[in-house]
């Protein structure tokens, strides 16, 4: 039985003295994961740079990064595997399923449910 694809957004919170180098890598690792799972990338930005609410590993400081993804279910294990892997770059993380592509945006569906979690 085949998969069937679902719109996922990842949010990710890196270290804000991270160098371009290692972002790029943890970026390469996750596009990979994706397209290796019949996905495909809608969206992929920097959202923002925020102060955090509380130190997270005496960081006080964070930039956000956004991922809008179609791709089949098992590919949120393999982002948060990775995303896991370099958790000394990436803070925390979260993913949820959404019921639209990136881009479009209805106020009245913005129903979403937790596939994945926090570190």
């Amino acid at each position: 039985m085949v998969d069937k694809t679902k719109n996922y957004e990842t949010l990710y919170l890196v270290r804000n003295d991270i160098n371009e180098e290692e972002l790029s890598t943890i970026q390469t690792k996750l596009n990979d994961a994706i397209s290796s799972n019949q996905g495909e990338i809608q969206k992929s930005e920097k959202w923002a740079e925020k102060d955090l609410a509380y130190p997270i590993k005496d960081y006080t400081k964070g930039i956000y990064y956004i991922m809008n993804y179609k791709a089949i279910p098992s590919v949120v294990s393999e982002m948060e595997k990775h995303l896991r892997f370099y958790n000394d770059d990436v803070l925390r993380f979260i993913t949820v399923v959404t019921d639209e592509e990136a881009g479009e945006s209805d106020t009245n569906s913005g129903e979403t449910t937790n596939e994945g979690g926090a570190e």
